[in-house]
């Protein structure tokens, strides 16, 4: 489960524009989260969504380190976990990976944002949204794998075991077009993937006199080119939705109310799926500077989470997002964080992994995830 970086990576925060010099702090308070618990229910569709752990940001570089912190999330109730896309070709070597080292029960859902920002990196124009014809299609060039890996991994397991695919919609405005956009969401939807979902991972968007980390579009914008093919294509409805990151969300608004408007607007809209916790900063941490997309682990009270007691991610929040889904056909819920240091040992690893999906699961449990 190899892990691609890049300078313009989905852990830096590169500059476009000037920064913004607004912003928010976190406001609530841990005792929040226990009394909101008590007056309203968690309500998030009509199953319990998987819960998904972004476990190749938070395992280790090294394939025996790797492998160790995979078994070890035995017992931690992962169901699904987020791994890059695989590089063109490497299917066959991909499915074998995944045979010798999860876990039959667990799902896969498969995140382009590695690739994506390592090929933005070289080629500014790169994307599914791109507005050059030979970038975006070396764009769904690259998403082709998914099509031999679907197959193989449903091969293997006798059923359908790729979840989901969470795309997304660069290069943004200036070298992209929503039309283009559009267009490749379409040729995509037509291809056998087993069934999995196609989900627009929402990242910050192009924010004028404010650096982005990735700087694609708009949600509304997103969310319009997705309504737009629901309406127009019979039965699409079942397979497309939004992915969104809390810590991505945050960044983006400068603040932790914006995750929380971005969910309740993608569930009004009818399309939120999966809902991804990773923390952001308002002030410097262990992670790097504020704002960065580090994956900041969540703040709480478990001796693990300590390093990221600046997190402006706490149960509150938590519950407060997952409030705002209400309604929503949840998929998965689950987290994204990294670990501090950066040699943290894999015991370490599996600390804050523990204390972040107790954090989320608590929250779920203690609201109600079924629907009415």
């Amino acid at each position: 489960m190899s892990r691609q970086t890049s300078s313009r990576t989905e852990s830096s925060s590169g500059a476009r524009s000037e920064t913004r010099g607004s912003t928010e702090t976190r406001g609530s308070t841990e005792s929040t989260a226990q009394s909101a618990s008590a007056a309203g229910a968690v309500r998030t569709g009509p199953a319990r969504p998987r819960l998904l752990l972004g476990a190749y940001a938070l395992a280790p570089g090294d394939p025996a380190g790797e492998a160790t912190f995979l078994a070890g999330l035995d017992g931690l109730g992962v169901q699904a976990l987020e791994m890059p896309l695989p590089a063109p070709g490497t299917a066959a070597e991909t499915a074998r990976w995944v045979r010798a080292h999860l876990p039959e029960h667990v799902d896969l859902v498969v995140t382009a944002v590695p690739q994506t920002m390592q090929r933005l990196a070289s080629d500014p124009g790169y994307g599914l949204s791109s507005a050059d014809l030979v970038q975006r299609r070396a764009a769904l060039d690259d998403l082709a794998v998914l099509r031999d890996l679907a197959r193989r991994l449903a091969d293997d397991a006798g059923r359908p075991r790729l979840a989901a695919v969470e795309l997304h919609s660069a290069p943004g405005p200036g070298l992209g077009t929503l039309t283009a956009f559009r267009e490749s969401l379409d040729e995509v939807l037509a291809w056998d993937l087993g069934g999995a979902h196609l989900l627009v991972e929402h990242c910050d968007a192009l924010v004028e006199g404010q650096p982005p980390a990735k700087g694609f579009w708009p949600l509304r914008e997103e969310i319009a080119v997705l309504q737009a093919i629901v309406d127009d294509v019979p039965g699409s409805g079942s397979r497309l939705g939004v992915s969104l990151n809390w810590g991505r969300s945050a960044i983006e608004g400068r603040s932790a109310r914006t995750p929380v408007e971005h969910v309740r607007a993608a569930a009004e809209a009818g399309l939120l799926r999966a809902v991804v916790f990773s923390g952001a900063a308002a002030s410097d941490t262990p992670w790097g500077p504020a704002w960065g997309d580090q994956h900041i682990a969540p703040r709480g009270s478990d001796p693990a989470l300590e390093a990221s007691a600046g997190s402006l991610l706490g149960a509150a929040e938590i519950l407060e997002t997952l409030q705002a889904a209400r309604g929503a056909t949840l998929e998965a819920v689950g987290i994204k964080v990294t670990a501090r240091p950066e040699d943290a040992d894999v015991e370490e690893r599996l600390a804050v992994a523990r204390a972040s999906l107790r954090m989320v699961s608590e929250v779920l449990r203690g609201g109600s995830v079924h629907g009415d």
